[in-house]
């Protein structure tokens, strides 16, 4: 269960330095159980089994673990019950590329209605203590939260960030002072000038320019898409490319505080 661990290890390293208590939920339907009813014990050994290897995988030093066992007819909208139920901040998901279509269908939808901020795990899986992070970031409005969540994981890893911002080859002079104008606001942001770099790059393709860099950092964080569904299927998005095709582990963070944005 790479992913599954990969996604464990993140929401451990972003409790521990914000010092947040840790709710993990397995969901699943059980037809024994009437909808959305919630089991806070383990009953049987696999759910037992499943509940130790969650402690195995997270880290000693949280201040706080719990772990529930949530049966519902509809995942979705028990798991979003229980974000609700629990005030959750920030909602970690597993990856929707590379997985059947209903599975992407309720990352998507967990993402989209979920209160609280969202972080999809993808990309290659293998997360570990990442000496160096790839931030691209664009002018949307989940750029920062992806700088908050790579400089949470710098700052408990001792890790270099590199935000990144790809601009067309032939991009006029405003667009290029806009350029670096962003990527200096996310590098104050980040407020870490001693292990982070700022870098406007010009390629022809956003989305292969990150995944070529995406191979030299153990981590990529990217703020989530903000086309319109028609439009993301229609002409696709750099978030899902790069999800589906870079060569490390990548985050991908939604800000759900602002609810205004065309879905």
């Amino acid at each position: 269960m790479p992913v599954l661990t990969d996604q464990l290890k993140v929401a451990t390293t972003l409790a521990r330095v914000t010092g947040a208590s840790l709710t993990v939920i397995n969901p699943f339907p059980d037809p024994e159980q009437a909808p959305n009813v919630y089991r806070h014990e383990a009953t049987d050994c696999e759910n037992a089994s499943l509940l130790d290897w969650v402690f195995e995988q997270t880290d000693e030093s949280l201040p706080q673990v719990e772990s529930d066992f949530l049966y519902a007819w509809d995942v979705v909208r028990g798991v979003l019950q229980a974000v609700r139920r629990r005030d959750v901040d920030t909602l970690l998901v597993p990856s929707s590329s590379g997985t059947s279509r209903l599975r992407k269908r309720m990352t998507e939808q967990l993402a989209t209605h979920a209160d609280a901020d969202v972080i999809v795990v993808n990309g290659q899986a293998g997360f570990s203590k990442a000496a160096s992070i790839l931030l691209p970031i664009a002018s949307g409005p989940h750029s920062g939260l992806a700088a908050d969540v790579a400089t949470s994981i710098a700052a408990d890893y001792d890790a270099w960030i590199d935000i990144l911002h790809v601009i067309d080859e032939e991009a006029p002079d405003h667009q290029r002072e806009r350029a670096e104008t962003l990527v200096e606001d996310i590098s104050h942001r980040i407020a870490r000038p001693e292990t982070t770099a700022t870098w406007v790059l010009e390629a022809p393709d956003t989305a292969k320019a990150i995944i070529d860099q995406s191979r030299y950092y153990g981590l990529t964080v990217i703020g989530a898409p903000t086309k319109s569904r028609l439009r993301r299927f229609i002409f696709g998005s750099t978030n899902a490319t790069v999800r589906a095709d870079a060569d490390s582990v990548v985050l991908s963070a939604r800000n759900n505080s602002d609810i205004s944005e065309t879905r």
